[in-house]
């Protein structure tokens, strides 16, 4: 009898999880007042290769998570695996809130792998600045990208290396259901895996690519070019 309590009380608890609860943007289950602002105009920055967490080019959030009930940080880490150096361009953030200062935007090169930092957001390599187009924290999901320009920043990213990016969330940033990417949000002074909750945070970037392709040529195709 008490192990049939235990499961009931168990699906009772997977039922009202806020992993479920696309109303939720806190992690106690907290509903949200339903306040989206319009998409933004899309950016048209030119560059090689993109990457969205959402699985498409400005891919419109589902849900979304407050600053103080779901994380301060949105991050994930990506692996470049085009065969050429990238050089990051932009980044596109669906989010709202205040500007940040002067950790708005972070990036980590030469990652162990799909992994989080070891440090906490202050620990990045590259960081800067940047003001959310839509200003207005309590928007729900918040689906308004904020682009923001760095390639006059220097940040490459060496063919076959991991590199994590992210930002500083002063209001809600975009998730949606979780779709086999992992992200992670800076929570009780962890970075805590949205995977955990059921979610994707939705985070994008750009590059170009960087420096010349190295060919691979057999001896027999070298002595070609002397016959």
């Amino acid at each position: 009898m008490l192990t049939k309590l235990l499961l009931a009380v168990a699906i009772l608890a997977l039922i009202v999880s806020p992993a479920l609860a696309e109303t939720s943007a806190c992690k106690d289950g907290t509903p949200a007042k339903l306040r989206a602002a319009p998409p933004g105009e899309s950016s048209t920055i030119r560059y090689d290769f993109q990457y969205n967490t959402g699985g498409a080019l400005d891919f419109v959030p589902t849900t979304g998570g407050s600053s103080d009930g779901w994380g301060e940080w949105f991050i994930t880490t990506v692996y470049n695996g085009t065969g050429m150096d990238l050089i990051l361009v932009e980044f596109g953030f669906p989010c709202c809130g205040p500007p940040t200062e002067p950790y708005g935007w972070v990036v980590w090169t030469d990652m162990g792998g799909y992994v989080a930092p070891a440090g906490n957001a202050y620990s990045a390599e590259y960081y800067g600045s940047f003001t959310p187009v839509d200003p207005d924290p309590s928007t729900f999901p918040p689906t308004t990208y904020t682009y923001v320009d760095v390639s006059t920043e220097g940040i490459v990213i060496l063919d076959g290396t991991y590199f994590c990016f992210g930002y500083d969330n002063t209001g809600t940033g975009g998730q949606t259901t979780f779709n086999g990417v992992d992200t992670w949000a800076w929570y009780q002074a962890w970075w805590d895996p949205d995977q955990s909750w059921g979610r994707t945070a939705i985070l994008q970037v750009k590059a170009n690519y960087f420096g010349t392709p190295v060919l691979d040529s057999s001896w027999g195709a070298i002595k070609s070019f002397f016959e």
